[in-house]
């Protein structure tokens, strides 16, 4: 058995059976250096592209175009050359053939025909040049372009795995033979029992499982994950679909361009909802992924896809949270990915307005709040998708109700890791369809989440604060207060209530010192040499000021003994207002004021090392270098799970390389039995009451005293030196073994999830003896540790949340253009110079156009065609939706062409009045060859130009003489018969929607 044979021919031969061709790569058409099966490229174009079918010679040209992309890789970078592949790939760029008169898209794949793509699987492809070449295991080309690469190890070796593979392909193949991975769309990676996969550029810590995870994968497995991630289908939805790109701000401050690619639970989730969106029947959907399963990136892929769908036919998507931080969070994340024209209304009136009159499509970002008072049936369109972040919350009451009302025909998809199922609350029953199996549309678990390696386990490490209270000093020293006061008894019992509040046993200074001690004691033993961070949750904001004063001064003395200066900083709302101390100014931050703090705290080996909280950065706050929390807050159910997994992101040291292994929750105030509360994960089909704990431990019990018989007559209370040989002699066959094994995991997970649980104390001998026993017979090495790790995993059961990047600040303005679409669309000649427009947003550049045309139109020559056509083109951007990242350099391209027209149109008028207007280009042709354009399809012949020519030239001749002929039967009768006569002898008879549009056109302006 060997790696060829037993992993990668297995691999290939499914490939073959989901419908690749298999060829062996040194019997591909193409060279040693060649990236490309260039003659099957040169195929395809002639099959999907008519001008290249018309002249095959010019398949030459753009073979050219891609083979320079190859070129400029080690120049421009892997990453920002995929981009631009990408957009090839995707039919996104149009080029000029020789000998054409205008641009073309060019289609290098056919997406809505899969059947007319060319699919190859070959093995041991070989690139590079002589001396110096890689040869890739198996790599998947469509029409000849390299779309997929795979390498493939076995297991048969100690310390080889799927990571050996992915080493070789993130750390070698895409470095020193990067031109191969231009069009890559994800690379894959198997030793035969675990495949993963990764996107172009990302690093090896970042690949994802093609599936849900297991204990013991086979090669079986493997292949049932490829049946998914290679086939065909997938790997065109990835590309078209399923790939951003995002250039989030790293700890420095600067901003690099990262490749992002849907996760499996991504990718089913938001397949199931394009689904349900073309049903028609149920209008909603509960998509429950627990927190740190990035939940706000699935909703990217979501609203792309949906903006896109053509079923759809260009609908509003309006992405819903319940406060205006989550919105700032996604509203960044959606920024980053470059998703253009996203706008977010500053007030109530604001959203209605553009949800209502103004009917807006794109993507809008919104508070629930500001659909308060909003009038029922504000928009009855059905092909608006609502997709409500943190579902469980405000959007559950009057305030949903309301939102459903304004938006009554709307589809409701709703995004939470926290789900709730309570009597008075039940996010199942509002979000979910009854119809679906626990009334959710797609769940993905945190012991899914675990096992994947998306999120680590949490630990709690309980820590009892007592202290001593002299009641009877109390009372005498009360009523002498009473006494030297002369209060009456009513006055008396207010301070007696006032006194006995919770929040003055935490705010005792003694009690302050006491915990803050144990804090700093405990994180420089068991956090800091890890160079991970941590974050305290305290009672309340006094709380925060009297912990951070503490932190600070032990910090100080820290410092003075020989150590560095580390910080401690405060996040918490400061107003100045009725109950704030004035020491609480200091902590008064910006919103970039704060956003710098999270970053330094964000940043391995800044000295900021513990934030202070008491309800902020409860949810959406993402930073995976915290690795324990201090809890000193009372907290219950979702509230508290929130909360605790801040701590459950993955993270490496980027200097040692060593992995967060779990999040430590340290808490100091016993919440026990909460933990397990909080935790159990929420099920629709459940009945809605409180989940208790009791049963979890009724379970504990009864297994403990069925494990516990293994040992009868050994006593674990008194150890001798015989006593562990005796009980592992009582299991010493396999099968016994085996069964103990299993018993004792049971009351692991139990134990882990329910302690300190005051009916669990009774058991702790008998359980810590037993856990001694199973730790001197479970295995040794790293399979342990990492079995460990995942069982360990299960004491909570955790779910996910999104990501606030409070860096986005709320503004209609909205930045489409990066500084390499500013250089295109100067090198076209579209833009006077960088430095004028270098920072301009897609509302700036529309209103500078509307303000000089409005000048126009309000003087001698408003009326004239030209500057009516103008307007209209203006109005036509406004309302414009862009699907595509890519499509927001195609609306800056058409905006500045516009701005030119403009200053065209203005000039002519100034020099020469209505003459020179008249001399201008005819608008209502351009006019029409905006609207070809627009509903071009890849099936459309691209020659509009001469279409339009058509229908306007005829229109011309049918209506001369004839003003009024659209008022007329006749008249209306001749134009529809001579437009459809010219659409169908060119083929655009089928087009949905454009017979229509043309000739309202035309009605409106001939």
């Amino acid at each position: 058995m060997t790696e060829h044979n037993s992993v990668q021919q297995p691999l290939v031969d499914e490939l073959v059976r989901l419908g690749w061709s298999y060829f062996p790569g040194k019997s591909l058409d193409r060279q040693l250096e060649q990236v490309f099966i260039e003659s099957e490229v040169v195929d395809a174009l002639v099959r999907l592209n008519p001008d290249v079918a018309e002249v095959p010679a010019r398949a030459s040209e753009v073979v050219k175009l891609l083979r320079n992309l190859t070129f400029q890789v080690d120049d421009e970078g892997l990453v920002e050359t995929n981009r631009e592949a990408m957009s090839w790939l995707r039919g996104l760029q149009t080029h000029k053939f020789v000998g054409a008169d205008a641009f073309r898209p060019v289609r290098l794949i056919d997406f809505e025909n899969p059947a007319s793509n060319r699919f190859a699987v070959a093995d041991e492809v070989s690139f590079g040049s002589p001396g110096n070449k890689a040869r890739f295991d198996i790599v998947l080309f469509v029409n000849g372009l390299p779309l997929v690469v795979g390498e493939t190890k076995t297991a048969f070796k100690q310390k080889v795995s799927w990571i050996t593979a992915a080493n070789e392909v993130a750390d070698h193949y895409e470095t020193k033979f990067a031109p191969f991975f231009t069009t890559n769309v994800f690379s894959f990676a198997t030793e035969g029992r675990e495949l993963m996969y990764g996107a172009t550029g990302a690093r090896v810590e970042h690949w994802m499982t093609a599936g849900p995870t297991k204990d013991h994968p086979l090669l079986t497995d493997v292949l049932a994950a490829a049946r998914w991630l290679l086939a065909p289908a997938t790997v065109l939805k990835f590309l078209n679909s399923f790939t951003l790109f995002e250039t989030p701000e790293d700890n420095s401050g600067s901003a690099s361009l990262i490749k992002l690619i849907a996760r499996y639970m991504q990718f089913e989730a938001v397949e199931l909802m394009v689904g349900r969106a073309h049903e028609g029947q149920s209008r909603r959907g509960l998509i429950y992924h627990t927190q740190g399963s990035g939940k706000t990136l699935a909703m990217v892929f979501a609203a792309g896809q949906l903006l896109q769908d053509p079923v759809l036919a260009n609908p509003t998507v309006v992405l819903v949270a319940d406060r205006v931080d989550l919105v700032r969070n996604a509203w960044g994340q959606f920024r980053t990915t470059h998703m253009p024209r996203l706008l977010a209304p500053a007030t109530a009136k604001a959203l209605q307005d553009t949800l209502g009159a103004a009917d807006r499509r794109g993507l809008i970002f919104t508070t629930v709040h500001k659909f308060a008072g909003a009038a029922s049936d504000l928009n009855t369109r059905g092909n608006i998708v609502v997709l409500v972040d943190e579902a469980h919350r405000t959007q559950e009451g009057n305030l949903g109700l309301t939102m459903r009302a304004a938006l009554p025909n709307a589809l409701f998809f709703a995004f939470t890791g926290t789900p709730i199922a309570k009597l008075e609350r039940n996010t199942f029953a509002t979000f979910g369809d009854p119809d679906d199996e626990k009334k959710t549309l797609h769940a993905y678990t945190s012991d899914q989440s675990i096992a994947d390696g998306m999120t680590v386990p949490i630990h709690v490490d309980p820590r009892l604060v007592t202290f001593q209270l002299d009641k009877d000093a109390v009372d005498e020293a009360f009523k002498q207060l009473t006494d030297a006061e002369d209060l009456d008894e009513e006055s008396a019992e207010v301070l007696v209530r006032r006194g006995s509040r919770v929040d003055v046993v935490f705010a005792n200074p003694a009690r302050t010192e006491a915990v803050c001690a144990d804090i700093v004691d405990h994180f420089y033993s068991t956090i800091d040499p890890l160079g991970m961070k941590a974050q305290v949750v305290v009672f309340d904001r006094a709380a925060c000021v009297a912990y951070h004063k503490q932190l600070t001064h032990l910090l100080e003395q820290r410092h003075a003994q020989g150590h560095p200066l580390d910080e401690a900083a405060v996040v918490m709302h400061v107003t100045n207002g009725k109950g704030e101390d004035e020491e609480w100014g200091q902590h008064r931050r910006s919103e970039a004021e704060e956003a710098e703090l999270l970053r330094r705290f964000r940043t391995h080996g800044d000295p900021l090392k513990f934030l202070v909280v008491t309800s902020r950065l409860g949810t959406g706050f993402n930073a995976p270098i915290e690795a324990a929390m201090y809890l000193d807050k009372p907290m219950k159910d979702h509230t508290l799970f929130q909360t605790i997994t801040r701590t459950n992101r993955t993270w490496r040291n980027p200097e040692t390389g060593q992995e967060k292994r779990y999040g430590l929750v340290v808490d100091y105030v016993g919440l026990g039995s909460g933990f397990a509360r909080a935790m159990a994960p929420a099920n629709g089909d459940q009945d809605p009451r409180s989940v208790e704990v009791d049963a979890l431990i009724d379970q504990f019990e009864a297994e403990l005293d069925a494990t516990m018989r293994w040992f009868a007559g050994i006593d674990h209370t008194v150890i001798a030196s015989t006593t562990l040989l005796e009980c592992q002699q009582r299991i010493a066959k396999e099968k016994d073994q085996e069964a103990f094994v299993t018993s004792f995991l049971l009351l692991e997970g139990i134990w882990e999830a329910c302690w300190p649980h005051l009916r669990l104390r009774a058991h702790t001998e008998a359980y810590r003896f037993l856990a001694k026993i199973y730790a001197s017979i479970a295995p040794v090495g790293p399979r342990v540790d990492l079995v460990w790790t995942r069982l360990g995993a299960k004491t909570l059961d955790i779910v996910f949340e999104h990501m606030t990047d409070v860096k986005v600040t709320q503004s209609n303005a909205v930045v489409v253009a990066d500084a390499d679409t500013i250089r295109r669309l100067e090198e076209e000649g579209l833009l006077p110079g960088l430095e004028e427009v270098e920072h301009k947003t897609a509302n700036e550049v529309l209103d500078t156009l509307y303000a000089r045309l409005k000048k126009r139109l309000e003087g001698p020559n408003g009326n004239h065609p030209v500057y009516q056509s103008l307007a209209e083109r203006l109005e036509n951007l406004r309302q414009r939706t862009i699907a595509e990242a890519q499509q927001s350099i195609e609306w800056l391209r058409e905006a500045f062409t516009l701005a030119k027209d403009v200053t065209a149109a203005e000039k002519a008028e100034d020099e020469a009045g209505v003459d020179g207007l008249n001399l201008l280009p005819d608008p209502n042709v351009f006019a029409l060859t905006q609207i070809f354009l627009e509903y071009s399809t890849p099936d459309m012949p691209v020659m509009i130009e001469r279409v339009v020519e058509e229908v306007d030239s005829i229109v011309k001749e049918v209506t001369a003489g004839n003003a009024g002929w659209a008022s007329t039967q006749k008249g209306d009768m001749a134009v529809r018969k001579e437009v459809r006569l010219v659409l169908k002898d060119k083929g655009l008879h089928t087009v949905p929607g454009l017979f229509d549009r043309a000739y309202e056109y035309i009605a409106e302006h001939y």
